[in-house]
């Protein structure tokens, strides 16, 4: 059972930029005695559109997201989390467009989107844009959620022959993408509805994309150092990990850590 002292926490860096475009939340939607957490919500978004609205956009879908998922629950109970999941990210994508509609200035903002959500031991999503969601288990690293950015497609490219795979680190498309939440109609969006079943000793990390300083090597050998560690130790050590790597240009990060108990 998920607690809050120890199995789930989030943090966040600027990085090397004057102002802060993520946000994220977490939200326990059921407890029991003693602190136990049963169902546990996390939200990130990574803004867009700089200083005047990037962080508008992130701030206003996550405080959406959770508001709703809150109300649904207490309503509908746990029984249809994917659906739950759908519903609060259309509603914090309309949340966006009417914010435009009453303030031109914020017209281009937008953000990206990841929810995680652990239900009965199983772990939900929904994302949009090119947060990633990271699974550890047993010494593995997988990223489990879509990347909608153009990334992807140009390894489709390498794959085929047409670039070479030196060109992906300074490709101009790279960080370009193909579905974002700013009030109009979303192009991609993950949202499986079918939950990961978690196992013991599990971490779910859920990022902006300012980790991937970070290769998945450098993630996967941290947290076989950090795995017995707190959520809280982890987040610390990981945005340690990063500004340690002093990447001149370094993007906002923030991360989520769940960690499920070892059995």
């Amino acid at each position: 059972m998920l607690t809050r002292d120890r199995n789930f926490a989030g943090k966040q860096i600027p990085g090397a930029r004057p102002y802060q475009e993520d946000a994220q939340g977490f939200a326990t939607l059921k407890e029991g005695d003693g602190g136990q957490v049963e169902v546990l919500l996390t939200v990130l978004a990574d803004g867009m559109g700089g200083e005047n609205a990037g962080d508008v956009a992130s701030n206003s879908v996550v405080e959406t997201f959770l508001d709703y998922c809150n109300d649904y629950h207490t309503k509908y109970g746990d029984q249809k989390t994917p659906e739950m999941l759908r519903s609060a990210m259309t509603a914090a994508n309309e949340a966006l467009a009417t914010a435009i509609d009453k303030d031109q200035n914020l017209e281009g903002m937008g953000c990206t989107l990841l929810a995680a959500m652990v239900v009965d031991g199983v772990l939900y999503w929904i994302s949009v844009g090119d947060s990633p969601l990271y699974l550890y288990r047993e010494g593995k690293l997988s990223q489990i959620n879509e990347d909608h950015s153009m990334m992807p497609l140009l390894r489709q490219l390498v794959d085929e022959g047409k670039i070479y795979t030196y060109e992906l680190a300074t490709h101009p498309h790279r960080n370009v993408l193909r579905s974002a939440m700013g009030g109009d109609e979303i192009e991609l969006v993950d949202s499986p509805s079918a939950g990961v079943p978690l196992e013991s000793g599990d971490i779910i990390i859920v990022a902006s994309d300012g980790i991937q300083t970070l290769n998945e090597n450098y993630i996967l050998t941290s947290l076989d150092r950090y795995h017995d560690l707190t959520a809280e130790e982890i987040t610390d050590k990981l945005l340690a990990d990063i500004e340690r790597a002093k990447r001149p240009r370094q993007d906002n990060a923030s991360i989520n850590v769940i960690c499920i108990p070892k059995i």
